[in-house]
């Protein structure tokens, strides 16, 4: 009878970084002054969003289209690995690594699970060797559209997207790491939930 294996799930922002990390990437890569100027433009949906009246998607995609529309792929790619080395590694919580090395040299499958774009978590995971479950951004053409494919990956999407990559069946041990209301059905679904443990 095959051994069952342990699955190891970790939020990136605030859980492995000591930050979000939505408006340091658009700093980094659009400056303040157009950073500022697409938000305060959009000042007025994000009360909306907040008061739940639009979703976080949407509120997300109307940020990108005034972004990251009309990048190539290779942009992004050359961004954010810029923005990892200068600034996301800054971010990152030891203790948070720690946990992750360890699982690693357990034998655990170890995957992020996060809101953020992959595109621009991709170097972290790259880096440390595990598996990628973010936010998708659409790209049309060789260029992003601003559209984000599916859902955001928070709440319940982020349960739907492990159970796309992982069969839960084969695991005996789920460990899983959050911070916010948006890992809440994740922690909720493993048998070692870790709440804000790395604060």
């Amino acid at each position: 009878m095959e051994q069952k294996k342990t699955l190891a799930l970790f939020d990136f922002d605030k859980t492995i970084t000591d930050r979000d990390t939505f408006l340091p990437f658009l700093l980094f890569s659009f400056g303040w002054f157009r950073t500022m100027l697409v938000l305060s433009f959009l000042f007025p949906q994000a009360l909306i969003c907040l008061a739940g009246f639009m979703s976080r998607k949407k509120f997300k995609e109307m940020v990108f289209k005034l972004t990251i529309k009309g990048w190539t792929k290779e942009k992004f790619h050359d961004v954010a690995q810029d923005f990892y080395r200068q600034k996301v590694k800054t971010y990152l919580r030891k203790p948070a690594l720690d946990e992750i090395k360890m699982h690693l040299e357990n034998g655990a499958d170890v995957s992020l699970v996060s809101a953020s774009p992959e595109d621009w978590l991709w170097p972290f995971t790259e880096e440390y060797g595990i598996n990628l479950i973010g936010t998708r951004l659409e790209i049309k053409d060789g260029r992003y559209t601003g559209n984000i494919v599916g859902g955001n990956c928070r709440k319940a999407e982020k349960v739907n997207r492990v159970k796309e990559v992982y069969n839960l069946e084969n695991y005996s041990d789920i460990y899983a790491y959050g911070d916010s209301r948006g890992d809440k059905e994740m922690l909720e679904m493993s048998n070692h939930p870790h709440f804000r443990t790395f604060d």
